[in-house]
């Protein structure tokens, strides 16, 4: 389903609801007419039919003579006229069936229509192609006498109404509760204004809030409709605002903190070469050969632990950067470790470790830059240089993963000092070095620059790869990496 079927339209809901209080108010317009408004009405024809009938039969009686067909015809059109806006139909019935009436009636379906004297009224339909209504209700009656004797019945009847709810909708009640269904129908409008209105100005409270700086701002609309559909995105929106500025804090820090780190970094070779300098020139500093010897030694050694330190910045920097490209090659990872390793053997054994290599795999091929690979292994041979004591002990291991992708895992443990678990995450961050190494300044000696294992990281993630440091039991450090075997 796509996402357009999947939301609730503002359209419809509010079609639905408008639809549906139109029906509401014509139930109540027919409840009403059908229990109230008709009833009240036909009262009061009656009534009134009730009340012609009545003076037509007595005005009937008071005549000196019998009405001929004429004179009835004329005294119809003039009670009709009295009668007002819907004039009933008057009938008068003599004693030998004869009928004349107002509107004039045709005997030939008159007389069928209404009865002898001594029966009751029975409507019945006129044949086929007469003209006039096809039923007609009887409002009232009433016997003309005369003395003793009866002249006949005087009648007083109706078009009849259609049956169902077409008679109560033309019914003049009906019509006259039409602008209570339309109050009703706005009031019901009014309300569905007013409640989008609030929606949209809790938008605008939210974009407000958004505008001074407020990203914690939600507006927590979960309708679904056109204005729930937009209160979501300005939700995300916000979010990713709020992310963005937080991120942008937190490079801000980052870059204050790598600006502080660089010029302590630069700082401490930079003071060293300046003191044996200074050593060197004082006339009033006597000085042999061999101390002479040295002090220019120290200046140079502060001078390469300078020049490292420039070239790992440089080169971190164009790796974040992505400035380096990857020279990609099918290259077997355990021959390219065991030929590092063979090469850091004799200044392992100088610091007096000992270097242990072991892999489950005799092969292990990756699609790789084989000159970073290399570097990768090499900064965690150094890391261990820098921060095993004399006498420690180091493992290379290299093995391929069994579970998911298909990967191989090289690992390098040892059993130095090791970290506490706090700072185990913080391995890989630049310039970050144990605080043992840093209180005894072993890593300074040794010409650490910290960033080694941030340069690892970067390679490592972009081969696809992923780096770990992990606490061994019960002193050590183990660094994990996992590459991506080649297809």
């Amino acid at each position: 389903m796509s996402e357009s079927a999947r939301r609730r339209s503002l359209f419809w809901t509010l079609a639905g609801i408008f639809f549906l209080a139109a029906v509401l108010a014509t139930l109540a317009q027919l409840v009403i007419t059908a229990a109230v408004l008709r009833p009240i009405e036909e009262r009061e024809l009656r009534a009134h039919a009730e009340a012609a009938a009545s003076a037509l039969a007595r005005e009937l009686e008071g005549a000196t003579r019998a009405y001929s067909d004429r004179e009835l015809d004329s005294l119809f059109v003039r009670w009709r006229t009295r009668l007002g806006d819907r004039p009933p139909w008057l009938m008068f019935q003599r004693l030998d069936g004869t009928v004349r009436g107002a509107p004039t009636l045709r005997a030939h379906w008159v007389e069928p229509l209404l009865p002898r004297l001594d029966q009751p009224i029975v409507l019945r339909q006129p044949p086929a192609g007469t003209e006039g209504p096809r039923r007609l209700d009887l409002l009232a009656h009433s016997l003309v006498r005369r003395g003793d004797g009866t002249l006949g019945r005087m009648f007083v009847l109706q078009p009849a109404r259609p049956e169902g709810p077409g008679g109560l909708l033309t019914s003049p009640a009906t019509l006259m509760s039409v602008p209570l269904a339309i109050l009703f129908s706005a009031f019901v409008g009014l309300v569905l204004v007013r409640l989008l209105v609030r929606r949209l100005r809790a938008l605008n409270a939210l974009a407000a809030r958004v505008a001074e700086g407020d990203l914690s701002a939600r507006s927590g609309d979960t309708s679904g409709d056109e204005i729930g559909e937009l209160a979501a995105r300005l939700d995300r929106m916000t979010e990713r605002l709020e992310q963005a500025r937080d991120q942008l804090k937190a490079t801000e820090l980052q870059r204050r903190q790598l600006f502080a780190d660089i010029t302590h970094e630069l700082a401490t070779p930079l003071t060293s070469i300046r003191a044996h300098a200074e050593t060197l020139l004082d006339p009033g500093v006597p000085l042999d050969a061999a101390e002479r010897t040295r002090y220019v030694q120290g200046v140079l050694e502060e001078a390469r632990r300078l020049d490292r330190l420039i070239r790992d910045l440089f080169e971190l920097a164009r790796l974040e950067a992505g400035a380096t490209p990857l020279v990609r090659e099918r290259l077997d990872w355990v021959a390219l470790c065991r030929n590092t390793i063979e090469r850091f053997e004799p200044r392992f054994q100088r610091a007096g470790l000992e270097l242990r290599w072991g892999a489950s795999e005799r092969e292990a091929w990756l699609d790789a830059d084989g000159h970073r690979m290399e570097q990768v292994l090499e900064n965690l041979l150094g890391n261990a240089l820098h921060y095993v004591p004399a006498g420690g002990h180091v493992v290379v291991s290299l093995t391929r993963v069994a579970l998911g992708a298909p990967r191989y895992r090289l690992e390098v443990s040892d059993d130095g000092p090791g970290l506490p678990d706090a700072e185990l995450p913080r391995v890989f961050e630049r310039f970050y070095r144990a605080a043992d190494a840093r209180g005894s300044g072993t890593a300074h000696e040794l010409g650490g620059s910290g960033l080694g294992l941030a340069i690892l990281r970067e390679i490592v993630e972009r081969h696809g790869g992923r780096v770990e440091a992990l606490a061994v039991q019960p002193k050590g450090l183990r660094i994990r990496v996992e590459l991506p075997a080649a297809a």
